[in-house]
């Protein structure tokens, strides 16, 4: 785990895909994606809280709840 500038650990959420942050609650991450035509045509789940910056794995459609 790394620790941010106020000294609060981070959360490795890796493995379980999820759509909101464990740690801070944000739902806004940080991801690499592929464009074509100005549309998203694929995305890494290797993701990054875009608040508290701890990993985690990114939601797809086939995680949606049932």
């Amino acid at each position: 785990m790394r620790s941010d500038p106020l000294g609060v650990a981070e959360l490795d959420q890796r493995g379980i895909p999820t759509n909101q942050c464990l740690h801070c609650g944000s739902n806004v991450f940080t991801i690499k994606a592929a464009f074509e035509d100005y549309e998203i045509v694929g995305y890494y789940l290797d993701a990054e809280c875009a608040v508290c910056q701890s990993p985690l794995t990114a939601p797809c459609p086939v995680d949606r709840p049932l």
